[in-house]
């Protein structure tokens, strides 16, 4: 009886710890699938031998193509001369379910249109997106100098803020790099039409940019300069100043305190009672970096005669204002 005991345990401890191989008496995991039956006996097998195979790993982790997939990752798959093809599905819509079981966040398909742009889209949580599809191709002479664009938008109405130690109501938004952010802003007990746009440099230095501000409205105008000098983590402007010269906003009214008010651009982003279009363009001085910002920006009111205050703005929100901002990031190679 001891002698079946012990043979049990030993038998079941062996099933425990053994590895399962299928068309390969070496597996080199925990289960290990030789699909061409090439492996060695003995050994590792080549990449070519690897080509074929299928493992997963004692940690979860599953190759394809390969016997030792990334510790990192759930799924390797490795080949030399062939892709992934995902499901392939005609979405009707942006919002899209595609069964009876909600669509999971992240969810990956390729959409083969017409209805939508074909392209591989993905399930952001509450509508389908669609990945960047900028082409590959050497054209142009073999140029390969495609740039990486990310985008950003905010919209929503004024609220209560004290940066910079004055009170106000402001509406911001920042470059996806974190590097920079523009606000429109008017101070407490000023009229909604007088918002003016701030610029505020996150970074730990001061920063030079080359800039580029527009206004639209039955006319245009503008204001740029070769070097806007921006102070550390304040909000500033060019108070409406053109110059090839150096324009210097770490000082006096260009930056915003307690008692200032500087302004991007042309001040009030209104005319005549009516909201502007704003454009704007910049990048650093620093010739090594490769990082340009485009900015479109509008905001209007139903009552911009009406000023800024705990009446017009209760708990701190300005719901008869809604502005709207777009930033493109365009980095080049």
């Amino acid at each position: 009886m001891k002698k079946t005991t012990l043979l049990g345990f030993a038998f079941c401890s062996i099933l425990t710890f053994s590895q399962v191989g299928v068309h390969t008496q070496n597996p080199q995991n925990t289960f290990h699938i030789d699909g061409a039956k090439d492996n060695p006996a003995t050994g590792a097998p080549s990449p070519t031998q690897q080509a074929n195979d299928f493992i997963v790993t004692n940690t979860g982790s599953t190759g394809i193509g390969t016997t030792t997939p990334d510790a990192s990752s759930i799924l390797d798959i490795t080949s030399p001369n062939k892709g992934i093809l995902g499901p392939r599905i005609s979405l009707t819509s942006a919002t899209m379910q595609l069964s009876a079981n909600p669509n999971a966040t992240g969810l990956l398909i390729y959409n083969t249109g017409p209805v939508l742009a074909s392209g591989y889209y993905f399930w952001n949580g509450t509508e389908w997106r669609v990945f960047n599809t900028s082409s590959g191709n050497n054209n142009n002479g073999g140029n390969t100098n495609i740039a990486n664009v990310d985008q950003i938008a905010v919209m929503g109405p004024l609220t209560a803020t004290t940066d910079n130690g004055r009170a106000g109501y402001a509406l911001s938004i920042t470059t996806p790099d974190g590097r920079f952010s523009v606000r429109t802003f008017i101070p407490t007990g000023t009229a909604f039409s007088q918002v003016n746009l701030q610029i505020r440099n996150n970074t730990t230095s001061v920063v030079e940019i080359i800039s580029n501000g527009h206004y639209l409205w039955s006319g245009a105008g503008g204001y740029m300069q070769n070097q806007l000098r921006l102070p550390i983590g304040a909000w500033a402007g060019d108070n409406a100043t053109s110059s090839a010269s150096l324009v210097d906003a770490t000082t006096g009214a260009r930056i915003q305190t307690a008692s200032t008010n500087p302004y991007w651009g042309d001040p009030e982003t209104y005319a005549g009672g009516m909201p502007e279009q704003r454009l704007y363009s910049w990048t650093t001085n620093d010739g090594n970096d490769k990082t340009f910002y485009k900015l479109y920006y509008m905001m209007g009111s139903s009552s911009p005669a009406s000023v800024g205050n705990a009446t017009t703005c209760p708990s701190g929100t300005c719901n008869a204002t809604k502005a709207f901002f777009t930033i493109d990031q365009i980095k080049a190679p």
